[in-house]
């Protein structure tokens, strides 16, 4: 366990695994965040908070608003001090990030726009352009990103998560892909349990976080 509230390690290298993808691990509709999760996603997003399994990524939301009494701010991001792949930028100021993720939140959390730009795991650049949470044009147009938990995540001893163990449990697997063919590698073999859904609908999750 870590004290750092931000601290993950995104240089999963994985395990090999000759098991093909599961076709639900996919989120590809217009309902991503109501459509049922895969079993071991279920159960993984339930032991890091010490719950049960947790169905769908709208009420994975729902228990992370609840603990964070609903409020997310720019200084609540997990900035890095040095720079890194993971980036945000507004108006010519670039704000650094230890996760993807985390440039996304920002742009939801802006009142203007912001460019992003990230690399894949197999170190592609992914850039995109967002205004607020519901605006977001992504180059290239294929890209996808993944949302998953580690597999190995044991419930937390006092029943209650800290930051930190969420954070490292999830930010190593939240990472964006060229594409779904890109993920679909990626994540035969990493040791957690993931879904993955396209880029474009990143914004989505931002935004129901911060609703």
């Amino acid at each position: 366990m870590t004290d750092d509230p931000c601290a993950c390690d995104s240089s999963h290298e994985g395990r090999s695994n000759d098991l093909e993808p599961a076709p639900d691990r996919w989120l590809g509709d217009s309902q991503r965040l109501e459509a049922p999760l895969p079993s071991d996603v279920q159960a993984g997003l339930g032991r890091v908070l010490g719950e049960g399994s947790i169905e769908t990524l709208d009420k994975w939301v729902a228990e992370v608003r609840r603990r964070t009494n609903g409020s997310i701010t720019v200084d609540d991001l997990c900035h890095a001090d040095e720079e890194t792949a993971h980036w945000g930028e507004i108006d010519g100021e670039r704000y650094y990030f230890r996760c993807f993720y985390d440039a996304v939140l920002l742009s939801a959390l802006a009142e203007r726009p912001v460019a992003i730009r990230t690399e894949s795991p197999g170190g592609t650049a992914i850039e995109a352009r967002a205004a607020g949470a519901t605006d977001l044009t992504v180059d290239p147009e294929t890209a996808a990103f993944s949302f998953g938990v580690d597999e190995t995540v044991s419930p937390p001893s006092d029943g209650e998560p800290s930051h930190a163990d969420v954070y490292a449990a999830v930010c190593p697997f939240v990472r964006a892909f060229p594409d779904r063919e890109s993920y679909d590698q990626w994540a035969d073999a990493v040791p957690a349990a993931t879904v993955a859904m396209p880029l474009e609908g990143a914004t989505e999750l931002a935004a129901a976080l911060l609703a």
